[in-house]
């Protein structure tokens, strides 16, 4: 169990997702029931406004900005970058600039941004990003099966901590910390707080404290990456060699990290939540269902990361609907992942073994030239994860709670025991 665990499932608002549960199909109520809880006393207004809008093509916030529902406009803007970019009025530009500098990739556009993807992109191929997986999450992974086979209980969400943490070191080419599963999950939350203030700073805007503290968190973050940078190990030894200065290198060591964190350490919980509530366990392991497509389709449940930001650069017209330049655009992952022309009124299901609409293929780790540099990691990272953990068939959650001070819906534990 975690020392984290706050005093689950109070929040006042639980009794609207039971309502919510109860209007769906009888064999999808528990799990909705679970999902609901957890966005609820995780991000219930959150929630609340995704449930409300998410039946509109778009949605006008006023000076908020503008809420894309419509998986045809958000995959058009998504590859766009020339109307609508990623740096501009409202993003977190500014944040990524004083953290991490101006060659962080996240805040880059154009021709600059092309080129180090290109540099960055074979080091994070899907080979290379096998290697790099198995260097990192093969020992936790087989000692959390060692544990279920002895009847013992496993986090899920420990162990994809660890797990997250460990990759981090990897990819810096860091000697191993002293303190070890301790270090990694401090290299965890190291991570997921930058990550919570870039958040932070699209909402509000960043502030003066906010920025130093980025600077704090970065700095903590990549500082095992010296290793690597003199030894050429890892990734950052791999830039080096390739003629990035140190400051350029860890900017894109850490993005690479960001951009993984969230999808794994929230989606392969709550994916594995939702195949066990479901009664759907056993499709992880249907030699008829490529492990791949029902990974994809809880991705797309999950949505780990509801929204993607991008201003605009020049007034526009998609389908319809016009954008004014400087408008900031929310692509809602969430709403496009359940818009119910696609699914014939029932986004909610699960769909595994049918075919994922174009619109929405690979959508959750964004499209275009921003496409999500860190996707053949977390990839990877799933697959390894529900490969081992497949042989359990009758696998059961034992116990559960949602983490406590997170921006995204997520578990702060996942228990689950072999019977």
């Amino acid at each position: 169990m975690s020392a984290e665990r706050p005093s689950a499932w109070r929040h006042p608002l639980l009794a609207l997702g039971d309502r919510i549960a109860a209007r769906l199909p009888p064999g999808q109520r528990r799990a909705g029931w679970w999902e609901a809880r957890l966005w609820l006393s995780v991000s219930p207004l959150a929630y609340l406004g995704l449930r409300l809008i998410g039946r509109r093509r778009v949605a006008r916030l006023g000076r908020f900005g503008i809420v894309v529902n419509d998986p045809m406009i958000g995959r058009e803007i998504l590859v766009d970058p020339a109307r609508f970019r990623t740096v501009g009025p409202g993003t977190h530009g500014e944040l990524i600039d004083q953290a991490l500098g101006p060659n962080a990739l996240l805040n880059m556009d154009g021709p600059d941004h092309e080129r180090l993807r290109r540099t960055l992109g074979p080091l994070l191929a899907p080979d290379a990003a096998a290697r790099i997986v198995e260097a990192s999450a093969t020992e936790p992974i087989a000692e959390a099966v060692e544990r279920l086979h002895a009847g013992q209980p496993v986090d899920l969400v420990r162990l994809i901590r660890i797990i997250t943490g460990r990759t981090t070191f990897t990819l810096l080419g860091a000697v191993p910390p002293a303190d070890g599963d301790e270090g990694y999950l401090a290299s965890y939350h190291t991570g997921e707080a930058l990550l919570a203030m870039t958040v932070r700073a699209i909402r509000r805007g960043p502030r003066p404290d906010d920025l130093e503290r980025a600077r704090s968190l970065t700095d903590s973050l990549v500082a095992p990456g010296r290793d690597g940078w003199a030894t050429g190990s890892g990734v950052m030894g791999r830039l080096r060699e390739l003629g990035l200065g140190f400051e350029d290198a860890r900017a894109l060591v850490a993005v690479v990290i960001l951009a993984g964190t969230e999808t794994v350490t929230s989606g392969a919980p709550r994916i594995a939540a939702l195949l066990l509530d479901n009664g759907r366990w056993a499709s992880i392991a249907d030699v008829g269902i490529a492990r791949d497509a029902v990974i994809e389709e809880g991705l797309r449940l999950t949505t780990p990361s509801e929204f993607i930001l991008r201003s605009v650069a020049e007034p526009a017209t998609l389908h319809g609907v016009s954008f004014a330049q400087g408008q900031r655009v929310f692509v809602s992952l969430y709403g496009m992942a359940r818009w119910q022309r696609l699914y014939d009124g029932d986004p909610e299901r699960l769909h595994i073994g049918e075919v994922m609409p174009r619109e929405l293929r690979h959508l959750w780790f964004g499209a275009g030239p921003h496409f999500c540099v860190g996707a053949p990691i977390a990839r990877e990272e799933l697959r390894l994860l529900f490969a081992a953990l497949a042989p359990f068939e009758r696998l059961r959650v034992i116990d559960r709670w949602p983490a406590a001070g997170v921006l995204f819906p997520a578990y702060g534990g996942l228990v689950v025991q072999a019977r």
